[in-house]
């Protein structure tokens, strides 16, 4: 029988009068007839959200329900792989100060005479510059390692299972195929801007060679604004890869496939969500920048020294170890909006995934039948008169 479906009450009937109930009508409002009588049953909900299809407050109610609930295992790891980060973005910046102290203590203090040659602060600009590499390449495995995480504490939370720390910390080991899921989605979505910017670029120069730009400068506003909208399309329509992934084992083909079809007649529906639960972390890191901003304290401007026109050591040392204060408070808040944000995000994609499934592949009754619910139908009425 179809979940939901509603069938008859008890012994075939839908009402009658209870034991020791008088025969005359009782005082009062009657009671809300039985669901054998046209009313379905309420959805099954063992855990966060009910078994059926969602709306948007199910689906919210549904994130920030999993964060009331599994705080260990979702903030926990979350935390711990981003600290991991940290912690090497930090070993990496001490690496490239101390290799290049000398030339920056040089750069810093100007009184002391001798700036750093050319080919020095050449130097220090590639090291600098590999080190921003490697955070942006960090920054990705971190996003999918947590993606992961979030993807397993949802699917556990779903059907109120518990989910551990140890449990979620083992399933980031998936985070290789969620890794290939983002690049292979970025470059998709990437193509139409890139194809607009090349087409930009060989126009450019094809006019510039007859002397003749003016009235070609116009389509560039209108090209990108014709490509961003292909772009937001793309992305919606794999933006459920990684749950894909995660629910089912998809590899990143497969999941992106997946994410595809599901979104298919779903696309503004999915692109409302993900742009609210957007607009909620952005939201969360605006207030938060304004709340540490608060904090910081105003920075002198640079003095000139009169006598040697040069900006005195003390003076650009002072500036320098207020800005690394500021720099350290913005990173401890800006790592707390990260991991509320990341997760925020990918719960909310995680229930999307469910609601389109349970819409679209009846989702509901095979996670009823895992936790071994029979959908209510003339074959399990509700029992009656039995105690204990």
């Amino acid at each position: 029988m179809t979940y939901g479906q509603p069938g008859p009450g008890p012994g075939g009937q839908g009402g009658g009068q209870g034991p020791g109930q008088p025969g005359g009508p009782a005082w009062g409002p009657p009671p809300p007839p039985p669901w054998g009588w046209g009313w379905p049953p309420p959805a099954p909900k063992p855990g966060v959200i009910p078994l059926r299809p969602l709306q948007a407050g199910d689906i919210f109610g549904g994130v920030f329900a999993t964060m009331r609930r599994y705080p260990g295992a979702l903030f926990g790891v979350a935390g711990v792989i981003y600290g991991g980060y940290l912690v090497v973005a930090a070993g990496a910046l001490f690496a490239g100060w101390y290799t290049q102290r000398e030339t920056i203590d040089r750069l810093l203090d100007s009184s002391a005479g001798g700036l750093p040659s050319s080919s020095e602060l050449t130097t220090v600009l590639v090291s600098f510059g590999l080190i921003w590499g490697t955070f942006m390449v960090l920054a990705l495995v971190v996003n999918a390692a947590v993606a992961v995480a979030c993807t397993t504490v949802t699917r556990e939370a779903v059907l109120g299972r518990p989910a551990r720390f140890g449990q979620v910390l083992r399933s980031v080991k998936r985070f290789p195929t969620v890794l290939g899921i983002q690049l292979l989605s970025g470059l998709i979505v990437v193509i139409p801007v890139a194809l607009v910017v090349l087409f930009m670029v060989l126009t450019m120069v094809a006019l510039l060679s007859r002397g003749d730009v003016g009235p070609w400068l116009l389509l560039t506003p209108f090209l990108i604004f014709c490509a961003a909208p292909v772009a937001v399309w793309l992305w919606i329509r794999l933006a459920l890869a990684t749950p894909a992934a995660v629910f089912e084992g998809q590899g990143p083909v497969g999941a992106l496939r997946r994410s595809v079809r599901l979104v298919r007649d779903n696309w503004w529906r999915t692109f409302g969500l993900l742009l609210l639960a957007g607009l909620m972390v952005m939201g969360l890191s605006l207030a938060v920048q304004i709340l540490t901003g608060a904090f910081q304290s105003p920075v002198d401007p640079l003095v000139v020294d009169p006598d040697t026109g040069r900006f005195g050591s003390a003076e650009v040392r002072a500036i320098f170890a207020d800005t690394l204060v500021a720099s350290a408070i913005g990173l401890v808040a800006g790592s707390v909006v990260q991991i509320a944000g990341m997760a925020l995000t990918h719960l909310t994609a995680a229930l999307v995934y469910v609601d389109l499934r349970i819409r679209k592949e009846g989702l509901a009754d095979a996670l009823i039948g895992e936790l071994g619910q029979g959908a209510p139908g003339p074959q399990a009425p509700p029992a009656t008169g039995q105690s204990g």
